[in-house]
């Protein structure tokens, strides 16, 4: 609790001046307050309903003084690790629902806006964007699907929670941000999250000590994964609060995308410099091969979408090869080097399991074609793929899709991301060139969201993998809706 809270205060601190760039101190120093609140609230209240009032009490007093609800819900989304918990029943029925602490806040924070934005006149109806069609589509499939099971309690409470995991933040991001200050505190709130995450995965990489492990026991909740110490060429892989070193390396890739929009507010350059620095060197503290170059990949496109793409382009490849190369000459580069995809011989059974997974999967996939299984995990071909854990990792959100749901909740699946790209590349061409800061956003979603798709494939969607997707398919979408908004005309006087 003292590391987290130090290091945490550490950056709500360096980020003050940026924040008066965007927002009146008094609500900046809100969202710290409620940050340390919150951690607080997860360090000492030992008991998992006293945590959860907690957040509750916390989300309802900052929810009245947000104009933009994604700032807040960003910087308090990291707080804890999303361990479930299940509200108990009554009678025949055994628990009402299954929560963890980003439930909590949709609860608390997104579907009160949601609400209140179905309510305004204002509000584009569902179907006004294509992406909308492709959510919408894609959440039918699978909470119907949830009825194969034949328990129709159990059966209703997962067909609800996919509702509540995958609409309602599409909803409430597609909608509730209508102008670049929406855009800028929801960003904002996400980088913050990025840097907290990055610096206290260094602080567990460089201390071999995993800081939100014991807390998850003593609020008695199951704390498998967060539980494990997995090592790298003898380094701790860190997870914080996201669970898994890949999802925690994800989300501070993304947190580096907002930062490329939100660097240009930061008052001084070599504040902007030692931002830069923490995020990089938070993603490769991650120590996950997928998350490096969903990084490399978001550079590249950011770039492409740019001036001069393509001499841009060739000076990022330049200092990759010069990175390379004193790689190669230092004596502690060999072990980066061995760490890296495709070079490196490090851990090299994770990329020959991904290998085997497609390979064995096939089969699988042809028998339950259309609309997939419900115990896929059961068959006989995939028994082959246990891990020494004991489970079956389908480390490919695409593959767990279709395994899940089919061809057809795959085809819904990739077709949110697909019209997420299209409606970018439509705002873009509408922002024009008198509107720079639009066109910088959309680039800056283009390079997310190709960095999504691609370290999704390398990684299932847990933790806040899904999440994180959701929500910036919704501000693909918004970002369209902003960008079509008719320009006021100057009056000549």
């Amino acid at each position: 609790m003292v590391v987290a809270l130090g290091l945490g205060s550490l950056i709500f601190f360096a980020l003050r001046g940026t924040a008066a760039q965007l927002m009146p101190p008094q609500r900046f120093r809100t969202w710290r307050n409620a940050w340390l609140v919150t951690t607080l609230a997860l360090f000492l209240s030992h008991n998992i309903w006293l945590y959860l009032l907690a957040v509750v009490v916390v989300s309802l007093y900052v929810r009245g003084r947000e104009p933009h609800v994604f700032g807040i819900y960003f910087v308090l989304m990291f707080v804890a690790p999303a361990a479930p918990f299940q509200i108990p029943g009554f009678g025949v029925i055994n628990y009402l629902i299954q929560l963890d602490h980003y439930r909590i806040l949709a609860l608390t924070l997104l579907l009160p806006a949601a609400l209140s934005l179905m309510q305004r006149p204002s509000t584009l109806r569902i179907g006004r964007s294509p992406i909308d069609w492709m959510v919408l589509g894609y959440v039918l499939v699978v909470s119907a699907l949830k009825f194969r099971g034949g328990v129709i309690t159990s059966d209703l409470r997962e067909a609800t929670m996919i509702w509540l995991d995958v609409f309602l933040p599409y909803y409430v991001a597609s909608r509730s941000i209508k102008d670049l200050d929406g855009f800028r505190h929801a960003l904002f709130g996400f980088m913050i999250g990025a840097m907290l995450l990055s610096l206290l995965a260094i602080f567990e990489v460089l201390r071999s000590w995993k800081l939100y492990t014991a807390v998850l026991s003593v609020l008695g909740l199951y704390d498998y994964f967060w539980g494990l110490y997995l090592m790298r060429s003898g380094w701790l892989r860190p997870t914080v609060s996201l669970g898994q070193p890949i999802a925690l390396g994800y989300v501070i890739v993304v947190g580096a995308g907002c930062y490329l929009f939100i660097k240009n507010l930061i008052p001084q350059p070599r504040y902007r410099l030692m931002g830069a620095l923490l995020l990089a060197v938070g993603v490769f503290a991650s120590l996950s091969r997928g998350p490096w170059v969903g990084a490399l990949l978001l550079m590249i496109v950011f770039t492409l979408f740019g001036e001069k793409p393509v001499k841009n382009v060739l000076y990022l490849f330049m200092i990759v090869f010069v990175a390379f190369v004193i790689l190669n000459v230092i004596p502690q580069g060999q072990v980066v080097l061995n760490m890296l995809p495709f070079i490196g011989e490090v851990d090299e059974f994770n990329v020959q399991y991904r290998v085997d997974l497609f390979s064995t999967t096939g089969d699988v996939i042809l028998r339950n074609l259309w609309f997939g299984s419900k115990d896929y995990l059961q068959a006989p071909e995939l028994q082959s793929m246990i891990q020494g854990e004991g489970i079956i990792d389908i480390v490919n959100s695409y593959l767990g899709v279709v395994l899940d749901a089919g061809i057809v909740g795959l085809t819904f699946f990739v077709g949110v991301f697909v019209t997420s790209a299209m409606s970018i590349r439509r705002g873009l061409r509408l922002s024009g060139a008198d509107s720079p800061e639009m066109r910088l956003l959309g680039r800056v979603l283009m390079s997310i969201l190709a960095a999504i798709m691609l370290i999704i494939y390398t990684a299932s969607s847990i933790t806040a993998i899904p999440w994180v997707y959701w929500i910036f398919a919704g501000f693909c979408a918004a970002y369209a809706a902003c960008a079509s908004r008719p320009k006021p005309v100057p009056l000549n006087v």
